[in-house]
Parts: C-alpha cells; structure tokens; sequence
C-alpha cells in the first residue's frame, strides 16, 4: 500500500480492501521489454558465430537490454500510478506518480455502486467500477484488477457503516427497548374499610333495646 494512502488513514481506521490497476494496464510496456530482450539474446548468439568484429554484436545486445530494463521500470512506475483502498468509512485512491492527487469518498454518499464488464475483460479479470453518489455524481475507475472483489468490499463496507449508525442511532426501527417490553404488573387497589374510631364508645342503650326485641 502507498504511503500517502497510510498517512491518509485516520487513528483506528480499518482497511477492509486493498486494490491496484490490472496488469493489462500495462501490457504494452512488459510485451516491449520482452521483444528488447528477445532481440538481445539474437544479437548475442549470432554474434558469437562471427569470427571478426564480433563485440559489435555483443555492445549492441547490451544496448538492447538497458533499453528493455528502463522500459519495465517505466511500466512498472506506471503500473503503481493509481492505487486505492476501502475502509470501513471510506474509499480512498490515489493518483499520480511525481504528482500526486488524493480521492476520498465517504461510503454513507455513495448509493449505488456499478459494475462494467466486457467478454474479454471477463477473460482476463479486469474492469470497471461506478461510485454514484448523492445528487448523481458518479466517480468511476477503470481497469482495475478483480473489479466484483472491489464491488463486493465496498457494498458491504456501506451495509456495515448503516448498520454501525442505527446501533449509535438507538434500537432498531420496530423494535422496543427494553425498558418499553417490561409491563409493569398491575397491583390491586385497596379496598378502603371504614375506620372505627376507638375514642368513640358504644350506645349502650340501643344495644339494650335490640336485645329485649
């Protein structure tokens, strides 16, 4: 991974995908090195059947292999111009070789995330991807390597940053807290008896009349 994609990273940030451009990419590069290179051993082996003024040959092979070599280096420089990764939050890539440039995109903007595909891409596994956004804006990258990989890492980077945000949010929706699913148990009510007065005495006289009835 770059380093400026390290120093982009916040403390406690987790990379859930890693991805670079495919090898097609720079195809070009590594099929002219090999021609250079192929070139070189020709010139070296015919050389070596020549009786006179064969270092020639041998000067003109080695030319042929400085040439071969600077050229992958150059592929390969290439190869690493755009780089990116997915984090929990974000996706982040970089561009450039001597200049520099960042791309980062929060996951919870992005609301759909398309893939392209030819037969042949399919053959060779690269392709491309869509990031659209809220409002339509749409960033994509093309030629990347293993592109439904780098599809499925970001779907569900998205799928796990939503549901982070509704566990921090409270309880899902539909869902009672706990403290709603606990129904209190209703307590009878208490019967209120009359209160006997014990400063009162009794009517002795009507307790007599009821007994002589």
């Amino acid at each position: 991974m770059n380093r400026f994609i390290r120093k982009s990273l916040e403390p406690g940030e987790r990379i859930v995908y890693s991805g670079r451009l495919h090898w097609s990419y720079t195809f070009a590069y590594t099929f002219w090195a090999v021609v250079l290179v192929l070139a070189a051993l020709v010139l070296a082996v015919y050389g070596a059947f020549q009786e006179e003024n064969n270092n020639y040959f041998y000067y003109g092979a080695l030319a042929l292999l400085v040439v071969a070599l600077v050229i992958w280096i150059i592929g390969r420089l290439v190869h690493t111009r755009c780089e990116f990764v997915v984090t929990a939050t974000r996706f982040i890539q970089k561009d450039g070789i001597f200049d520099i440039s960042m791309t980062e995109i929060p996951l919870f903007k992005v609301e759909t995330v398309n893939f392209h595909q030819t037969f042949f891409q399919r053959m060779i596994g690269t392709g491309k991807i869509e990031l659209v956004g809220s409002g339509g804006t749409c960033h994509s990258i093309s030629r990347i390597a293993s592109p439904m990989d780098v599809r499925r890492a970001i779907v569900s980077a998205i799928n796990a940053d939503g549901r982070q945000a509704a566990l921090e949010d409270g309880a899902p929706v539909g869902q009672q807290s706990p403290a709603e699913q606990q129904t209190p148990t209703e307590q009878p009510s208490a019967v209120q008896q009359p209160a006997i007065g014990h400063d009162e005495e009794p009517d002795l006289g009507n307790i007599s009349k009821e007994s002589e009835n």
